[in-house]
């Protein structure tokens, strides 16, 4: 019973931590305005940014449920739950080096 209440915990502070971490890290405090340059790729792509952070987490958190690494299960979770999503984002790194 215990562990499940810890993994509802877990889940909800690495959410806290992608919602707040972002606005606690702005450069100049966050009270000024930007001034929109132009149609950057940040902004037409947004969504699907956020999109993907999620689905990211969400298997995350399925992969480490269901493989249990905290049980010896450490090698399937890596394989399964970290790698896929790490190569994931370094394509997408890679290919934005190339875009520009």
């Amino acid at each position: 019973m215990l562990s499940g209440v810890k993994e509802i915990l877990i889940i909800g502070l690495v959410l806290l931590g992608l919602f707040l971490i972002p606005r606690l890290t702005r450069r100049g405090g966050g009270t000024e305005r930007r001034q929109p340059v132009g149609k950057s790729a940040d902004r037409r792509d947004g969504g699907l940014i956020r999109l993907a952070v999620l689905l990211s987490g969400l298997w995350l958190a399925l992969a480490f449920i269901l493989l249990n690494p905290l049980k010896g299960a450490v090698a399937p979770f890596l394989g399964a739950g970290i790698l896929p999503i790490a190569a994931g984002w370094g394509l997408r790194w890679v290919w934005l080096g190339f875009k520009k």
